[in-house]
C-alpha cells in the first residue's frame, strides 16, 4: 500500500501537512479518507508540554500580579507591570538558565517594598503572588541544577525579606511582615529540599537504567560467546573427523589401490588438496567462533627477549633492578606459551613491587632444573611500603597473584608467593619447558637445579 505524494504528515517536523489532512490511498483503485486527528497539532518542533505549562504559569502570574500590585500596594503602573513581568519572566528563565533566573528573581523582591504603599492588611514585605513566584523559581532551580543554586536563591530571598523588614518598608517593621518572612522561609525551604531530592532520585533512576542496559548487553555478549563456543565444539566434533578421513583416504588411494589410471590419481590428489584447504578454512572459522575478538589480537606477543625492556621500564619508576641472565630459548627448547607465561608472571610481580614497595631493590633469577624453568622475583622492604599498603586497600587486592597462579596452572606449573624475613616479598614460579611436556609430577620441588650462567 502506497501513500500519494504530498499527503499525510510531515515526519521531520512532526506537524500536519497543509491541506485538508486527508490521505488518498492507492493500490486497490479506491480512495480511502483518513480520519482527522488533533494529536499532530501538539507535536510542534522545539515545544513540549513542559515548556507549554511553564509559559501558561508565567502568564497567569503576570495577569494576577500586575493588577494586585496596583490595587493593594498603590504602585505606579510602570513599576506594577514592570516588576510583574520581570518576576514572571525569571521563572521561565530559570527553567532554561537556572543561575541567571535565580539571580534575576531577587531583583523584584528587593524593589517591591521600596515602591509599594500597602492598603490595609496587605501582606508585606512581599505580595502573595511574589512569594508564590519565588517559591516556584526555587523549586525549578532545584529540579534543573546543582543543589547550591536553589540554596543560594532561597537564602537570598530570606535575606531580602529580613532587610526589607528593618530598612526598606515604608511603614517600618511589623509582626505580620516578620511572620510572612518566616512562613516563606519554611515553605520555600521545604519545597526546595523536596525538589533537590526529586532531582537526585531522577538521576539515580537514569544511572540505574544505564547500568541495567550495560548489564543486559554484557549478558547478551556472554550468551553469544557461549553459543559461539558450543557451535565451534559441535562443528569440530562433527566435521573435523570426517574431513580428516577424506584427506587420508584421498592421499593414500594410489598406494592402497594399484593399477589406477593417471586421471584417477590426479582426481584423488585434487580431492585431497581441496579437503586440506577446507580444513584450514574450517580451523580459521572455528577460531573466530571461539573468540570473537581474535581479529583484534594481531600484534606479536612478548617473549623472554622482551624482558630487558620490561626491566628498563621498572627502573624508570625508581625500582632498583639489574638485568639477570636470561635462559636460551633455543638451547632449552622453551615453548612460546611458556615464554609468554614467564613474561606475564615477571610483569605482574614487578607491577606489584612498583605499587606496594616503590624504591625497593629487586632480584630476578632464572633457573633450569629437571625439565622445569624456575623464575624467582624477590624484592626487599621499602620505606614507604607500609604507607602504600594502608592507602591501597580494597577487593581488588590479590587479583594479580590469583592471575599468576592461574597462568601457571594452565601450562602445568605452579606459583608460590610469600613474604621474606626482611619485610620483602618473593614470587617463585616453576613452569615446564613446553606445554607438551607439562606434567603435574614435575611441579614438585627438586633437590637441586643448575642456575643459568
Amino acid at each position: 500500500m502506497k501513500m500519494a505524494k504530498g499527503a499525510g504528515t510531515d515526519r521531520t517536523g512532526g506537524s500536519a501537512s497543509a491541506g485538508t489532512g486527508a490521505a488518498s490511498v492507492t493500490g486497490t483503485g479506491a480512495e480511502t479518507q483518513m480520519p482527522f486527528s488533533t494529536v499532530h497539532l501538539w507535536r510542534l518542533k522545539g515545544i513540549s508540554w513542559v515548556w507549554l505549562g511553564t509559559a501558561v504559569v508565567c502568564i497567569a502570574l503576570l495577569a494576577v500580579g500586575a493588577p494586585l500590585n496596583m490595587a493593594l500596594y498603590n504602585m505606579a503602573l510602570p513599576f506594577a507591570l514592570g516588576m510583574s513581568i520581570l518576576h514572571s519572566a525569571s521563572l521561565g528563565l530559570t527553567a532554561a538558565r537556572p543561575v541567571a533566573g535565580a539571580l534575576v528573581s531577587l531583583v523584584p523582591l528587593a524593589v517591591l517594598p521600596l515602591v509599594s504603599d500597602p492598603i490595609g492588611g496587605a501582606p508585606m514585605p512581599f505580595s502573595v503572588v511574589a512569594m508564590i513566584t519565588q517559591v516556584l523559581v526555587i523549586c525549578v532551580a532545584g529540579l534543573r541544577s546543582h543543589w547550591m543554586v536553589p540554596a543560594v536563591a532561597w537564602l537570598g530571598s530570606v535575606i531580602v525579606g529580613v532587610v526589607a523588614n528593618y530598612l526598606t518598608m515604608p511603614g517600618g517593621q511589623s509582626t505580620g511582615a516578620q511572620t510572612n518572612v518566616v512562613i516563606f522561609a519554611a515553605v520555600a525551604g521545604g519545597l526546595m529540599m523536596a525538589s533537590v531530592v526529586a532531582q537526585q532520585w531522577q538521576h539515580l533512576r537514569v544511572e540505574l537504567a544505564a547500568e541495567r542496559t550495560v548489564s543486559a548487553e554484557e549478558q547478551s555478549r556472554r550468551r553469544l560467546a557461549e553459543e559461539r563456543t558450543r557451535i565451534a565444539r559441535e562443528l569440530h566434533d562433527v566435521v573435523a573427523h570426517g574431513m580428516s578421513v577424506v584427506v587420508v583416504q584421498a592421499t593414500t588411494a594410489s598406494y592402497r589401490h594399484s593399477g589406477l589410471s593417471p586421471e584417477l590419481k590426479q582426481e584423488f590428489d585434487d580431492i585431497a588438496a581441496s579437503s586440506r584447504r577446507a580444513m584450514m578454512e574450517m580451523r580459521s572459522m572455528l577460531g573466530s567462533l571461539r573468540n570473537a575478538e581474535v581479529g583484534r589480537e594481531l600484534g606479536p606477543q612478548p617473549t623472554l627477549a622482551d624482558l630487558p625492556q620490561l626491566f628498563a621500564s621498572a627502573r624508570s619508576t625508581g625500582v632498583r633492578i639489574e638485568d639477570p641472565a636470561l635462559p636460551d630459548g633455543e638451547r632449552y627448547e622453551i615453548g612460546e606459551v611458556i615464554a609468554l607465561t614467564t613474561y606475564r608472571i615477571v610483569q605482574e610481580a614487578l607491577s606489584n613491587v612498583i605499587r606496594h614497595a616503590p624504591g625497593a631493590s629487586v632480584q630476578v633469577e632464572f633457573t633450569v632444573e629437571a625439565g622445569m624453568l624456575a623464575v624467582s622475583v624477590v624484592n626487599s622492604s621499602s620505606a614507604v611500603g607500609a604507607i602504600m599498603a594502608q592507602l591501597d586497600k580494597g577487593p581488588h587486592l590479590g587479583q594479580g597473584l590469583i592471575g599468576m597462579r592461574e597462568r601457571a596452572d594452565i601450562v602445568g606449573g605452579s606459583v608460590v608467593c610469600t613474604s621474606t624475613a626482611d619485610g620483602g616479598f618473593s614470587v617463585t614460579a616453576r613452569l615446564p619447558m613446553s606445554t607438551s611436556t607439562a606434567n603435574p609430577k614435575n611441579n614438585k620441588e627438586n633437590s637441586k637445579g643448575s642456575a643459568l650462567p
